[in-house]
């Protein structure tokens, strides 16, 4: 059975467009909430994070995400974004069961919490029709520009790491909250393993798609993670213990990440967006 594709790549769906348009609105909303207000849970969030710094952190993740949000909308060919489906996925359902072991906790009934419950519940099987669509239509091409070695080992590895240990935070929420540099609740706890979580599987995406093209959208979170994280700490450092040892580890997990995000933003955006002038259609 043939289908038609461009020689370039493979055209994003206008439904999946969509869909991707709905993950920016549901990140910026996110963004606009515990980013800015991080004091203000009780009556902007879809439930109360007693602690701020809590708050401010999660509100920081946001925004190391929203710029690669809004470049997976705007970009033209699956190949260039398909790097950051598994891991949106892996990152939503978890999100999505931790809203539902916890509840009592949230403030259900309210328009906060439906958007919240949207962005959650709505994202995973809309994510996995993506992929199987696509990848239908799609192959996995030999690596133009593959990632030098040692990049892609530490991806891997620290991938692995990170998704472990997310997910025995994630099962197990006191395995995290006693051994880390300032309060969490169970709730907090398995939200924040979410987004840990997230950040391994998508080192494992990177190193598994091997292109610095086809995996350029997404380093704006690896560099971005740092600051946006690091400036929320230290708005609400009288809350944090400096001295703790996660805290100067995940740092310098951080500042690693930001390293590789820099060297990866490096390269033609124009090619991995597809907005230069690619071939015509091909029959394959």
């Amino acid at each position: 059975m043939s289908d038609t594709r461009r020689a370039t790549g493979t055209p994003i769906h206008p439904f999946f467009r969509g869909v991707l348009g709905l993950e920016v609105f549901f990140g910026v909303a996110s963004l606009a909430t515990i980013g800015f207000f991080p004091e203000d849970t009780a009556t902007r969030f879809a439930w109360e994070i007693k602690s701020v710094v809590m708050a401010a952190v999660l509100g920081g993740l946001y925004f190391a995400f929203a710029p690669t949000l809004i470049l997976q909308f705007l970009a033209r060919r699956w190949e260039m974004i398909r790097v950051i489906i598994p891991a949106a996925f892996v990152f939503t359902s978890a999100e999505m069961i931790a809203t539902a072991l916890h509840w009592d906790l949230f403030f259900t009934g309210t328009l906060r919490f439906n958007i919240w419950l949207a962005s959650y519940i709505l994202p995973p099987p809309l994510l996995l029709a993506m992929y199987l669509y696509h990848q239908k239509r799609s192959a996995l091409p030999p690596a133009g520009a593959p990632l030098p070695r040692g990049m892609r080992m530490l991806f891997i590895g620290l991938g692995a790491i990170l998704v472990l240990d997310a997910l025995a935070a994630f099962v197990s929420p006191d395995y995290l909250i006693t051994s880390f540099p300032w309060t969490l609740t169970p709730l907090t706890a398995r939200v924040l393993s979410g987004w840990v979580l997230v950040i391994g599987s998508l080192l494992l995406s990177i190193a598994r798609e091997n292109d610095r093209d086809r995996v350029r959208l997404a380093s704006p979170v690896l560099f971005l993670i740092l600051p946006a994280v690091g400036v929320q700490v230290l708005r609400y450092r009288e809350q944090v213990d400096l001295a703790h040892p996660r805290l100067w580890v995940n740092l310098t997990i951080f500042a690693a990440l930001a390293a590789c995000g820099l060297y990866l933003a490096r390269g033609s955006w124009n090619e991995s967006l597809g907005w230069g002038s690619g071939p015509a259609e091909v029959e394959v």
